[in-house]
């Protein structure tokens, strides 16, 4: 059996394992997470007599195993299948259970009427999380691609309350990163703000606070011409705050 092959078959038990133990929710997203395309993955995952399918190459076997933290060389371990299964999977297990460190920066997104941030110095404190976590919501597991501010104000209430934790996906930074109906931090006229945004047919955004008083939080609607006036700055994927 040739490396390819072998490397196929184990990545395919070992996206079943995952699957199956709800470390990703749906194989989409194990894709996004290791930062491959979800058509070449499925591809890779192909008998290699179907019309379309890719050999699993050295370099994207070292990446998935980079991204999802297992040892050098583990899709080409011939055992996989009973690693799995015994004491020999003790690092695997392990690299499910590992701590990702977030930052947590000394800066306030407005969530109401306005706030300018008078600093974005890194303060000395960190959220720690479960990397299975990351890897179900489909969120980068690499230092620097995520960040922890704070929300200033009500506009994002009850979604997001004033002075919550909100951890930032930074890898979204332009606007064909956008999903529409998400929120995103963004600067507008010097101040960070966080919104919910959605994408327009004309190619328009309408910038909307979830707090349904619609009078003081009216929507805003940015024109095509006008996005250069926007600064994406990354998604929001999780808040923690007080009860």
């Amino acid at each position: 059996m040739n490396i390819k092959e072998v490397r196929r078959r184990n990545l395919r038990k070992l996206i079943t394992k995952l699957l199956l133990e709800k470390q990703f929710e749906t194989q989409e997203l194990l894709a996004k997470a290791v930062e491959i395309d979800k058509s070449y993955l499925s591809q890779m995952l192909m008998e290699p007599s179907q019309k379309g399918a890719r050999g699993v190459s050295e370099a994207k076997a070292r990446l998935i195993e980079s991204k999802l933290s297992l040892p050098f060389g583990f899709l080409e371990k011939t055992d996989l299948e009973q690693n799995l299964e015994t004491t020999k999977a003790e690092s695997f297990e392990l690299a499910l259970d590992e701590y990702i460190v977030v930052p947590v920066f000394d800066i306030r997104a407005s969530c109401g009427t306005g706030y300018i941030n008078d600093c974005d110095e890194t303060s000395e404190n960190s959220l720690v999380f479960r990397t299975s976590f990351f890897r179900k919501k489909g969120i980068s597991l690499t230092r620097g691609d995520t960040a922890i501010i704070y929300a200033d104000g009500e506009s994002m209430m009850p979604s997001i309350n004033h002075c919550d934790a909100v951890l930032i996906d930074i890898r979204a930074q332009s606007f064909d990163d956008i999903t529409s109906g998400k929120v995103y931090a963004f600067f507008a006229n010097n101040e960070l703000r966080i919104k919910r945004i959605f994408k327009n047919i004309n190619g328009s955004l309408r910038i909307a606070s979830d707090n349904p008083d619609k009078t003081t939080y009216p929507d805003e609607i940015i024109n095509k011409e006008d996005l250069h006036m926007l600064e994406i700055k990354g998604r929001a994927v999780w808040k923690g705050g007080d009860l």
